[in-house]
């Protein structure tokens, strides 16, 4: 699970942006002033860093300066999130090592999630299945390049895919064999769900003709992770 530091001191924008990153499958670190933003840096080891500009203690401004003076946590992807959007602060931060600069008012968490997803490299994943066989599932893909989405009702599966534009769709069709052919031919038809890979569990030999590939329930131990990571084109 890829691991964010959010250093930021609104505790609704706080709030707001930790509670989508955990949706999308982050683990999330918080700091309220850019010192302790910078002690977590160093202690937690981050794969990412979204960072406000006005903050106590240390501003943004300096908080880049000493990650960018570092030959550790200068490899770290950081991205700004602030109101301060004037070009020579914006320009400023780039020189340090930012890789983009999201303005709160108009950049949605939306927006910066897919951002963070391609700089970093991670890929996404949408698994539809029941809440009870997701886990050990999960367990089988653990990865920190890996960035999770759980549906559990597949009646609205095509509509977070397309909002969520994954790189694979993973259908378990052992809990919801009577939708899963309708869910995939779904999928395809949607103009973003259309680019990306499907994989279905199933025992039922018609999906085979929906699904860009088909694991059977027997041979998930063994082939669902290296399947999964063929798929997305990673090394697993």
């Amino acid at each position: 699970m890829p691991r964010l530091l959010l250093i930021e001191d609104n505790e609704h924008i706080l709030r707001i942006y930790s509670e989508k990153f955990r949706h999308e499958g982050f683990e999330i670190i918080t700091a309220m002033d850019g010192e302790l933003g910078l002690e977590r840096a160093r202690d937690s080891s981050p794969d990412c860093i979204l960072l406000d500009v006005m903050l106590p203690k240390k501003s943004g401004f300096d908080v880049m300066q000493e990650l960018h003076a570092d030959p550790v946590l200068s490899k770290i992807p950081v991205c700004i999130l602030s109101n301060r959007a004037w070009p020579d602060d914006v320009n400023r931060l780039l020189t340090l090592g930012a890789r983009q600069f999201f303005s709160k008012g108009s950049a949605t968490p939306q927006q910066i999630v897919q951002e963070f997803a391609q700089i970093c490299g991670f890929k996404r994943v949408v698994m539809i299945a029941r809440q009870p066989a997701a886990p050990p599932l999960l367990a089988l893909l653990k990865h920190p390049q890996l960035l999770w989405t759980v549906v559990t009702i597949p009646s609205e599966a095509v509509g977070i895919v397309q909002r969520g534009a994954p790189n694979l769709v993973i259908v378990d069709a052992r809990i919801a064999a009577d939708n899963v052919v309708l869910i995939i031919q779904r999928l395809k038809s949607v103009t973003q769900a259309g680019t990306c890979r499907t994989l279905a569990i199933t025992n039922l030999a018609g999906v085979v003709n929906n699904a860009d590939c088909i694991i059977s329930e027997a041979q998930l131990e063994k082939e669902l992770r290296p399947t999964v990571f063929r798929l997305l084109g990673m090394v697993g």
